[in-house]
């Protein structure tokens, strides 16, 4: 076993994730009145689960389609809707990946948009934009496994699931995703390496600079990830495959200086392992996922 197979074992145990890749899953219709247009409303079903996944499906029209695809993940908000209707943050990402000639199929994760469960007292919050991270995170440790590996795992099953579909290359599913979809998508390419590539936007900096130092949600917290695990040495289990990272100059939650510096440890990995040197694309503005050049990137990586 090599050192890096070690490292991810560690990671995955750490995030609960005890079982291989999801063998079956599948996807199936799920009604919702609230699917926006040139969405299909599906839901992800992993065999000996009761309870499946809701998530939005896009195709692109088959003359454009380039066989490629992506499991696109949101940060916090109102969950995928906000990745297919402009909002503050993602900006209908999932279209222009479309627009791109790739499926997406956006997982709703748990806490987020379909997924918020009550709080005490049996009340779910009226405003979808209204995460219950807090409550979820807890209850997941007390169950002896943090949230976020629940949110790999999920997002591990959507994979799977696209690799079914017609029209679909299986050797060429990737993952992407901003702030808390960020950190779901650079978790699942580093522990599972039938990801072909990765996007990770608006988190790639240091836990030491960002989570460990600035107020963030509850649900970034994995127990025993540091000092073993800074974010640089999970990236580097992502190698030699493509990894695309967006950052904002101005970004005040993951610090622009920590993401340069964590950048600056990856090239020799890659070189090591003779993959493409990863890339990073900075914005000028702030805590915002707009994939102008970096879906462009992924794209042509996959």
């Amino acid at each position: 076993m090599t050192a890096a197979d070690a490292s991810r074992d560690r990671l995955r145990a750490l995030l609960g994730l005890t079982e291989g890749t999801p063998d079956g899953a599948r996807l199936a219709p799920r009604p919702d009145d609230s699917t926006p247009d040139g969405a299909e409303s599906v839901e992800i079903r992993v065999p000996g689960k009761e309870e499946g996944v809701p998530a939005f499906l896009l195709r692109p029209e088959p003359a454009r389609a380039s066989g490629a695809a992506v499991v696109l993940v949101a940060g916090h908000g109102r969950g995928i809707d906000d990745l297919v209707e402009p909002d503050g943050y993602h900006d209908a990402l999932a279209r222009k990946l479309v627009a791109a000639g790739m499926t997406v199929l956006c997982p709703e994760m748990i806490s987020f948009g379909r997924r918020r469960f009550a709080r005490p007292g049996g009340a779910v919050p009226e405003d979808p934009a209204e995460s219950t991270c807090g409550i979820d995170a807890a209850r997941h440790l007390l169950h002896g496994a943090p949230v976020m590996g629940a949110r790999v795992a999920d997002a591990r099953a959507a994979a799977q699931a696209l690799r079914t579909l017609p029209g679909v290359d299986p050797q060429r599913v990737g993952v992407a995703g901003g702030s808390g979809g960020g950190a779901v998508a650079l978790l699942l390419a580093a522990v599972e390496p039938s990801i072909a590539a990765s996007l990770v936007a608006t988190y790639f900096s240091s836990f030491a600079a960002s989570i460990a130092s600035i107020r963030h949600c509850p649900c970034n917290i994995v127990p025993g990830l540091l000092p073993e695990l800074e974010m640089a040495d999970i990236a580097a289990l992502i190698a030699p495959r493509p990894l695309v990272i967006e950052a904002g100059e101005q970004d005040p939650i993951f610090p622009i200086e920590a993401t340069r510096e964590a950048f600056a440890a990856l090239g020799p990995v890659w070189e090591a392992t003779g993959g493409p040197a990863p890339q990073l694309v900075v914005e000028e503005g702030g805590h915002a996922f707009r994939g102008a050049r970096s879906l462009e990137l992924l794209a042509a990586r996959l």
